[in-house]
């Protein structure tokens, strides 16, 4: 229980100090603060069997792709945005449907599609809007269509 709540306690730290730009006292102790209610909790609700967090390192580490696809999105957002405000052609958003394959297991297939709907909805061009997982595929909206940049 207490590696668990160390292990969730630390990796939501490590979240707040990449999201915060500054190193101001208050903002880090509340940082701290925040991590140690939200370890508290998952490790709480761990421990009812509400749920399991299950994940695999191999979904995981395709986050390290995050950064620099955030900002990669975020000059194409911006760029159609400007293209937009100067009179240029507004860019229409589009509908995709993409295969997944998910665990048979419950509680590793509800991990993969949390950690898949946050991957791939951080960054600014796309939002994971279902997946189903009778159907083993996500919908997806997109600002900007990638394969047609």
């Amino acid at each position: 229980m207490i590696r668990a709540w160390v292990a969730w306690f630390v990796g939501l730290n490590l979240v707040w100090f990449a999201l915060i730009d500054n190193l101001i006292l208050a903002e880090q102790v509340l940082g701290l603060f925040a991590s140690a209610v939200a370890a508290t909790a998952a490790v709480a609700l761990g421990r009812q069997r509400i749920f399991k967090f299950r994940p695999r390192w191999v979904w995981v580490l395709p986050a390290w792709r995050l950064p620099w696809r955030t900002v990669v999105e975020t000059g194409w957002v911006l760029g159609a945005l400007a293209r937009q405000l100067t009179g240029g052609t507004a860019s229409r958003g589009s509908f995709r449907k993409v295969a997944v394959s998910l665990p048979r297991d419950e509680s590793r297939s509800a991990t993969k599609r949390a950690l898949l709907t946050a991957g791939l909805s951080f960054p600014p061009n796309t939002y994971v809007l279902e997946i189903d997982s009778d159907r083993e595929e996500m919908l997806l909206h997109q600002l900007i269509n990638p394969e047609r940049r």
